[in-house]
């Protein structure tokens, strides 16, 4: 069930980018190009199935036997610690910055229509000031997934292929699909 999360979340979090990126450096984010609406719906979906998904992942993570630690220092199990917790940190934070910044009428996905954060009894109810609000909530969304969110899921990355091909564990294998494993194993 964890690898079924990893991958599904993953997935998700990793294809809000290349969105970001061909709104923002092709479509020059201009709001009337016939692409802006369909592609910003679809970064804005993936975000929440990565939020709505974060929750029952960490739920498992607690609830269920971790996965026995592969061989290393007291520092490097430290630093998998530190960067797993990074990486939660990151899947809460990208997703709902994303949703607090975002403002107008509600977005209708067909299946199901998400009310805007400052459209909501919260918002009104926190007595927030929408114009001081989002500039702090949007920088927060920008800095963190265009610097730090890079580095952390690629030292992720690094980590799973250091132990695969430096320390010839099976921390990347028991993280892959069955098949992909197996096959990994026999080269």
């Amino acid at each position: 069930m964890a690898g079924t999360f990893h991958w599904v979340i993953a997935t998700a979090f990793i294809l809000t980018y290349p969105l970001a990126y061909y709104i923002v450096l092709v479509l020059h984010s201009d709001r009337t190009a016939p692409l802006f609406r369909p592609l910003i719906n679809l970064h804005f979906v993936l975000g929440m199935i990565v939020l709505f998904l974060v929750i029952p992942r960490l739920l498992w993570r607690i609830f269920n036997v971790e996965p026995e630690e592969a061989p290393g220092s007291r520092v490097e199990h430290i630093l998998s610690k530190l960067a797993h917790w990074g990486l939660y940190a990151l899947m809460i934070v990208m997703p709902l910055t994303g949703y607090l910044g975002t403002s107008g009428p509600p977005i209708n996905f067909y299946l199901f229509e998400m009310t805007k954060f400052p459209n909501t009894a919260l918002f009104q109810w926190l007595q927030l000031d929408w114009a001081t609000f989002e500039p702090i909530v949007d920088v927060i969304h920008h800095f963190v997934g265009k610097w730090i969110a890079w580095f952390v899921v690629l030292l992720h990355i690094a980590a799973a292929f250091y132990h695969h091909f430096v320390r010839h564990d099976t921390v990347l294998i028991r993280m892959l699909p069955e098949r992909v494993g197996n096959w990994l194993l026999a080269k």
